[in-house]
This record gives structure tokens, C-alpha cells and sequence, in this order.
């Protein structure tokens, strides 16, 4: 199982699993998170995985609009 580590300050990295997330694929390109996470966001009180940093950057352009299709 793939993991990634968000750094939440100098000192402290959070470690996320497939299983840590909220939704189970990358909103944007569909993928299921547990091929591997390679990037996180908090939105709204929520984790999201991705399997790219692109991906991630492309949900947050418009996230609102991809948590209504999901």
C-alpha cells in the first residue's frame, strides 16, 4: 500500500493511507486512491487523496463542483 506524508508544520508530518482518506478515488482523473496516494488536501474538515499533484491542483480550481458529481 502506497502512503504519502503532509507536512502540517516544520516539525510534524501526518502519514495518510488509502484507508485515512475520505473518498475512495481521485476526483479528478477516477483513479481508486489505494493504486497509491501521491497527494492530499484538507477541504472542509475533510481529506481527499490524489494520485498526483496535478489532480489535487485540478480539484481545487473547483472543488465544489466535483464534490456534487461525486
Amino acid at each position: 500500500m502506497t502512503t504519502t506524508y503532509t507536512k502540517i508544520s516544520d516539525s510534524v508530518k501526518v502519514k495518510f493511507t488509502a484507508s485515512m482518506v475520505d473518498y475512495k478515488k481521485d476526483f479528478a482523473c477516477g483513479m481508486p486512491v489505494t493504486a497509491g496516494i501521491e497527494d492530499t488536501c484538507h477541504y472542509k474538515g475533510k481529506v481527499y487523496g490524489f494520485c498526483a499533484k496535478e489532480c489535487k491542483d485540478e480539484f481545487l480550481k473547483k472543488p465544489e463542483s466535483y464534490l456534487k458529481a461525486k
